[in-house]
Parts: C-alpha cells; sequence; structure tokens
C-alpha cells in the first residue's frame, strides 16, 4: 500500500476517535439529575441527551410541594443538580437559603422575548424557561356567557357563591404565585377581605391539584375556579366545556424557573442543560405533548405556542422578594381560611 495512502487513512482514523472522545467521555460522567413536576421536562431532557450524549436522571414528584419536602428532608446534602418547578416566589426564597447558585450570564445570553426578559430574577438564582397564569376558568355549560365576569371583583357576585374552586397554595407553586400577584395587584388588605367574599365553600376552597379543580368543574359542584390557564388549555383541547377568563386587573405570569445546585458537582452539564432549555430547539421539543403543562406561553424568540392557547395577556410581574417574605405567612392565612 503506498505510504500516502496509509497517512491519509490513519489520519482520519485519528481524527473520528478525536470526534468520538466527548461521547465516550460522557458515556462514563454521572448523570444530570433533576428535582422537577413538569411534564415537559421529560422531553427537555431527551432533546438534550440526543444532542449533547450528556444523560439526565428525572425525579418528578408529582407536585411542587413533593419536591420542596424532597429538597428539603435532603438538607445540606442535596442529591440533585437542577430544580425545575413553576413559580418565581418559591425559587426565590429557595436561592435566598442557598439552594441555589448565581450564574447572571446564562439569562444575559438566552433569546428572551420581552416578556421572557421582565421575568428574569435580578438575584440570577434561577432562570424563567416558559410562562404562564393563574385567571378564571368557567364551565360554560354551568355558566352562561351573559354572566362571565370579567374582574376579581366580580366574583363577589351572589350568583357564584359556594361553586368557585381554587388550588391550597401550601402544596401548589402556580397557587402561591396567584396568591401573591393577587395581593400587589389588589393590596394586600383588599385582597384578603375579597378571597374570603369569594370562596366561601372550604369543601372546593383547598383543593390539591390542578387535576381536582378541573374535576370538580366538569363532573363536581364548581361552576368556575381560580386556576393556572394552561390546565384549562389543555382541557379546552381536549374537547372539554371550559373557557380561560383574564380579569381587567391583571394576573401575575407564573414562570416555570430553573435552578442550579449550588453544590452541585456537575456544573458544566447543568448549565449546557440550561442554555438548551433556553434555546428555540429546547423549547420546540418541550411544546411535542398534550397534557396541560405542554400549553405554556413561550418566553424564547422564534417559539409559537400551540394552537388555541392565548398569548396576549395583561401579564404583571411578581415582586419575587416581596412575595418570598411572606410565603410562609400568606399560606398560613390561606389555610386556616379556606382549607378543610
Amino acid at each position: 500500500m503506498p505510504q500516502s495512502m496509509l497517512s491519509r487513512r490513519t489520519l482520519l482514523a485519528a481524527t473520528a476517535t478525536v470526534l468520538a472522545a466527548p461521547t465516550i467521555a460522557r458515556a462514563g460522567a454521572p448523570a444530570l439529575v433533576i428535582y422537577d413536576s413538569l411534564d415537559f421536562v421529560g422531553n427537555a431532557a431527551k432533546a438534550f441527551t440526543a444532542k449533547t450524549g450528556i444523560a439526565v436522571d428525572k425525579v418528578e414528584q408529582g407536585g411542587t410541594g413533593g419536591v420542596l419536602g424532597k429538597i428539603a428532608a435532603e438538607g445540606d446534602k442535596p442529591q440533585y443538580d437542577l430544580v425545575w418547578l413553576e413559580g418565581s416566589a418559591v425559587m426565590e426564597r429557595m436561592g435566598l437559603a442557598g439552594i441555589f447558585g448565581k450564574h447572571p450570564e446564562i439569562a444575559e445570553k438566552a433569546p428572551y422575548t420581552a416578556l421572557g426578559r421582565s421575568l428574569v430574577p435580578a438575584s440570577a438564582m434561577f432562570f424563567p424557561a416558559t410562562a404562564s397564569t393563574t385567571g378564571i376558568a368557567v364551565n360554560s355549560k354551568k355558566i352562561p356567557a351573559a354572566q362571565y365576569p370579567k374582574s376579581w371583583a366580580d366574583l363577589a357576585h351572589p350568583e357564584f357563591a359556594g361553586v368557585i374552586a381554587a388550588k391550597d397554595p401550601n402544596l401548589s407553586g402556580p397557587a402561591f404565585q396567584f396568591l401573591a400577584g393577587f395581593f400587589q395587584v389588589m393590596g394586600e388588605a383588599q385582597g384578603k377581605a375579597l378571597l374570603k367574599q369569594v370562596l366561601t365553600n372550604r369543601s372546593l376552597s383547598g383543593l390539591p391539584s390542578g387535576g381536582t379543580v378541573n374535576k370538580a368543574l366538569l363532573t363536581g359542584n364548581a361552576k368556575l375556579a381560580i386556576t393556572q390557564d394552561s390546565a384549562t388549555f389543555g382541557k379546552i383541547a381536549a374537547g372539554e366545556p371550559l373557557v380561560s377568563l383574564y380579569p381587567s386587573e391583571g394576573v401575575a405570569a407564573t414562570p416555570s424557573s430553573i435552578g442550579i445546585s449550588a453544590r452541585t458537582t456537575n456544573l458544566d452539564a447543568a448549565r449546557q442543560f440550561v442554555s438548551f432549555v433556553l434555546s428555540a430547539e429546547g423549547q420546540k421539543a418541550m411544546l411535542d405533548g398534550d397534557d396541560s403543562d405542554f400549553f405554556f406561553v413561550p418566553i424564547i424568540e422564534g417559539v409559537t405556542a400551540k394552537p388555541g392557547r392565548t398569548t396576549d395577556i395583561k401579564f404583571i410581574t411578581l415582586d419575587n422578594a416581596v412575595a418570598a417574605a411572606h410565603e410562609t405567612e400568606w399560606k398560613t392565612w390561606y389555610r386556616e381560611n379556606f382549607v378543610p
């Protein structure tokens, strides 16, 4: 065989070995561990692994409360690299407790929309990935269109007495985001007074999840609900007779947010994962599903929401610091007044 051909083949083989090396190295590296409560995280993880070769271990607890409980139980020996939950107030509180590290450069480089940029916390301790909000869901077979509420105050009308469902913010991140945003929009004193007029049926006002709220709306005693709109759009897409309404006072945006553990030993991979999620490629993978979580408002440029999902909403950006400071107080107040 001519020497020139042998040299060329040797060079090609060496190049192939170099190109394959990162994948081989990753195969022996520890998997990224994510604690989450969102259905689309699995899609993001699979797409990320396919792109990078980095394995991801998704640990889902079924709800924000479960994730927070697991994090609290692990204390100063966390077993996770990333936490991905809905709500910014709860993430701010965890960040202030030293659970997350600060990585401002990741958010600075992300191609956020104007809404997305407005949700980036000044603390740089977590990253908004998607948005939804809590509005009013109405069963159109139980309430005529002429009676649809147009404001939060309308919920106190006599015809709605005892038939309004809501989630317990002690168990739901989006529900606490709503409560904090409601007080921000209405004022705390006025907001508390109005909720006492609105949530008069404890069997409906302390529900543990969006699924139980939808069940109450569709087959139970509730006629309307204060609930996360992505869950409503998921049911609408499935053919259920629900309508999503947005009060004239505005609604607090609820971002799903990712934080990187301050104690992670897999920092480079964790940073890569967050950057992937905050890209159009990552976001589009997260839209490929039919459950309620997939009906989010994209906050990354070049991404379009699922068909039928309303995005033209009067969003209010939550003051995360105020909400985090009052989290225990406001959750306790809600439990004492509205939970069975």
